[in-house]
C-alpha cells in the first residue's frame, strides 16, 4: 500500500496520542489525563478533513446518552502492536463533546486481555466505564465474574450523568464497515435510560468513514435530533415494547448511515425537497422568499412569525454563496416574488477568503437576482455574531459594513443590520445562540424578526 503523507501525519499524530496518555505520570489523575487526550486528539483530527452535520440538534444539558454506530479503524491506523485508538469514540469525546461543553464526557471500554500490555496501559490512564466484551474474555474466567461486572456499568453510567457527565455509549457492542454499520443493538443502553428519573436525553450521533484512510475520504458525524425513551412510548425498561422500539431505532440508524454515506457538497438532496416544497405551495402570488444557508433553513416558524405575508423558505444549510448562485436558476422558476430575504456570506468564511472577497461574492449574486428580478426588493441581513466563528468577528464587521454602504447606493436593496443586538458589550451573547455557538436560538430569532419587521 502507497502510504501519502496526510495519512502519515495523522497516524504520527496518533502515536503522540497514545504514547503520552500512557506514559504520563501517575500524579496526573485520570481527569488530567482525559484532558491530555482530548487536546491530542483534536490536534490530530486537525490534520484531516471533517464533516459535522447537525450541531444545531445538540442539547443544552450535557448529561445526556450520546450514541454512535461503532465503525472499525483503517488497518494502517496501529499506534502500538495490536493496538489502536478507536477513532470514531476519540473525535466524539475530543471534537464534540469537549468543544461543545468542555467536558470530554465518559465512555464505556473494554477490560484488556491478560496479554493486552498496551491496551492495558492506555485505557488505565483514562479510567472509564469497563466492561467484559464477549469477543474479548480472558481463559478461565468465572461468567459471574463477568456479569457482577458488567451487572456494575448500570450504577456506574447513573452516577456519572446525575453528576452532569455526558456518557458515550455504542449500542452494539462491536465495530464495522461503514457500509455494514449499524450491527444490532442491544438493549442495556436504553434499559438505562428508563431507569432513570427525569429520562435523560439520548442522542444519536450517526458516524461514517472512520474506517477510511484520511488521504482517500473525510470522517463525517452527524448529529439527530435528541429524544427520550418515553417520546417512543417506552417508560419501564421491562416494557415488552421494548425490544420493537430499539429494532426501529436500529433500522433507522441503518437508513442515516446510508444518506450519511452518500451526502455530498452538492445539497441535492436538500434541492429536491425545495422544489417539492415549491411545487407544494398554495399560491405563488406576492411571494416573499427567504433563501440562504442555515440561519435561513432552520427558521421554522416563518408563517408564524410573519402571518401577514406569504413566505417560501428556501434554505439549505451548509451552503456557500457559490452554491446559493449555482442553485439559483433551478428554485427560483416562479414569477418575480415581492421580496427575497437573503443570509449568505458566514460559510464562506471558512473557506480563508478575505472580507473583501467574500463582498464581491454577495454582490456578484445580488446582481444576478436584480437581473432577473428587477421589481423585486431585495433584503439583506448582516452576517451574525457567533462563538464559532469568534475568530473572524472583525472580518465579519467589514462584510457587514460593506453590504450596509452597497444598500445606500443600489435603491432595491436594503441591509438588516442585527449583529450589535446580539452582543453583550465586546462580546457575542451566548444567550441568543444553541449549544452549538453558532446557531441562533429562539431568542436570537426574536432579536431577527425585530430587526426585520420594518422591511416586510
Amino acid at each position: 500500500m502507497e502510504v501519502k503523507e496526510q495519512d502519515r501525519k495523522f497516524l504520527s499524530a496518533l502515536k503522540r496520542v497514545y504514547q503520552s496518555v500512557s506514559n504520563t505520570p501517575e500524579t496526573l489523575s485520570p481527569l488530567e489525563a482525559r484532558a491530555l487526550c482530548t487536546t491530542l486528539v483534536r490536534d490530530a483530527f486537525a490534520t484531516t478533513n471533517v464533516q459535522i452535520k447537525g450541531s444545531e440538534n445538540l442539547p443544552c444539558q450535557k448529561n445526556v446518552i450520546f450514541i454512535y454506530n461503532h465503525l472499525n479503524n483503517h488497518p494502517y491506523y496501529t499506534e502500538d502492536e495490536g493496538f489502536q485508538i478507536t477513532l470514531d469514540s476519540h473525535f466524539i469525546s475530543s471534537v464534540i463533546l469537549d468543544k461543545y461543553y468542555k467536558d470530554s464526557g465518559v465512555r464505556v471500554v473494554r477490560h484488556s486481555l491478560p496479554e493486552e500490555d498496551n491496551h492495558r496501559s492506555y485505557y488505565q490512564r483514562l479510567q472509564y466505564i469497563r466492561v467484559y466484551a464477549k469477543k474479548f474474555l480472558p481463559a478461565g474466567l468465572d461468567p459471574k465474574e463477568i456479569q457482577l461486572v458488567n451487572k456494575g456499568f448500570y450504577p456506574q453510567a447513573i452516577k456519572h450523568l446525575a453528576e452532569g457527565s455526558g456518557l458515550v455509549f455504542s449500542p452494539e457492542g462491536n465495530s464495522y464497515k461503514t457500509g455494514d454499520s449499524p450491527g444490532i443493538f442491544r438493549y442495556g443502553i436504553f434499559k438505562l435510560a428508563c431507569c432513570m428519573d427525569p429520562q435523560p436525553l439520548i442522542v444519536p450521533l450517526v458516524m461514517a468513514n472512520f474506517d477510511k484512510l484520511a488521504s482517500e475520504d473525510t470522517f463525517k458525524c452527524e448529529i439527530k435530533p435528541p429524544f427520550r425513551m418515553s417520546d417512543l412510548g417506552i417508560t419501564n425498561k421491562n416494557d415488552p415494547a421494548l425490544p420493537g422500539v430499539v429494532a426501529k431505532i436500529n433500522q433507522e440508524y441503518k437508513e442515516w448511515v446510508i444518506v450519511l454515506l452518500k451526502a455530498e457538497k452538492g445539497f441535492e438532496s436538500e434541492i429536491l425537497a425545495l422544489e417539492e416544497r415549491t411545487k407544494n405551495k398554495d399560491t405563488l402570488e406576492d411571494l416573499v422568499v427567504f433563501y440562504g444557508s442555515s440561519t435561513i433553513r432552520l427558521w421554522n416558524s416563518l408563517e408564524k412569525d410573519f402571518p401577514h405575508i406569504n413566505s417560501l423558505n428556501l434554505g439549505f444549510g451548509g451552503a456557500f454563496i457559490s452554491s446559493l448562485s449555482e442553485n439559483f436558476e433551478r428554485l427560483f422558476t416562479f414569477k418575480a416574488p415581492k421580496v427575497i430575504v437573503l443570509y449568505l456570506g458566514g460559510n464562506d468564511l471558512s473557506l480563508g477568503w478575505t472580507a473583501k472577497k467574500i463582498v464581491e461574492k454577495i454582490s456578484t449574486l445580488i446582481e444576478k437576482i436584480h437581473q432577473k428580478y428587477p421589481s423585486t426588493t431585495l433584503v439583506n441581513l448582516s452576517i451574525k455574531p457567533s462563538l464559532e466563528r469568534a475568530e473572524q468577528m472583525d472580518k465579519i464587521i467589514q462584510i457587514n459594513t460593506a453590504m450596509q454602504a452597497s444598500s445606500k447606493i443600489n435603491p432595491f436593496l436594503k441591509q438588516v443590520d442585527f449583529f450589535d443586538a446580539l452582543m453583550d458589550g465586546e462580546t457575542v451573547n451566548r444567550h441568543f445562540l444553541l449549544q452549538d455557538g453558532l446557531h441562533l436560538n429562539a431568542d436570537g430569532y426574536k432579536i431577527l424578526i425585530n430587526h426585520l419587521k420594518p422591511y416586510l
